[in-house]
């Protein structure tokens, strides 16, 4: 319902719908460099290896990009006008980058899921309230936020869980139990008969990709 004095102006729209378009974008970046494992394979004879150069990249370059993701979800957070407290602003952003890192190498498309709730969110937000902290708001909530002490054992598991999840996923699956799993499918498909035969059946649980 429009109210007197109302008035929308093409300054409004451009500047809203620029704010929209920076906000889904930087969100998609995000989310899109979240969602996968970050070291890089190459299929070789012996299958997916990793070279020296792409390791020496992933070390180097994880925790630059683990970083950068904290702060982001860190800045939504410090910016809009929500509930969270002084405590939680620090608790969140490091939860939604290690539950989405994790996420990423058990479960891909979940992973993918979850980095888009708080950019999505932060969308609809902007959209149906438009709030946003206050300088005085915004400037004691940052002065509270910089005197929080942070235990050490939490930054340093923050900035490399991802190893260790790279590491069980790399050496647990893709060197040790995909093959094994690839030569079980195999031997389930190919049953010799007495006579010497071969009948070829179906994956019956579907590891195969095909169903029914």
């Amino acid at each position: 319902m429009w109210t007197e004095g109302t008035e929308v102006t093409l300054g409004q729209v451009v500047y809203w719908t620029v704010l929209l378009a920076v906000a889904a974008w930087v969100s998609f970046l995000v989310y899109r460099a979240m969602d996968r494992p970050r070291l890089v394979l190459h299929e070789t004879p012996e299958g997916p290896r990793a070279s020296l150069r792409d390791t020496i990249q992933y070390v180097v370059s994880m925790p630059i990009l683990i970083t950068l993701w904290w702060f982001f979800f860190f800045t939504v957070f410090l910016v809009s006008d929500n509930h969270v407290n002084v405590a939680q602003l620090y608790i969140f952003p490091s939860a939604l980058v290690l539950a989405i890192r994790a996420l990423a190498f058990l479960s891909p498309p979940t992973a993918h899921e979850l980095g888009k709730v708080l950019p999505v969110a932060l969308v609809a937000f902007v959209i149906l309230d438009g709030s946003w902290r206050g300088p005085d708001e915004f400037a004691e909530m940052f002065d509270e936020a910089m005197e929080v002490e942070t235990d050490w054992l939490v930054l340093i598991f923050v900035l490399f869980a991802d190893y260790l999840f790279t590491a069980i996923w790399y050496w647990g699956w893709i060197r040790w139990g995909q093959p094994r799993w690839e030569a079980r499918k195999a031997s389930r498909k190919h049953v010799v008969h007495d006579d010497g035969g071969v009948a070829i059946l179906a994956d019956a649980d579907g590891a195969d990709g095909r169903s029914g």
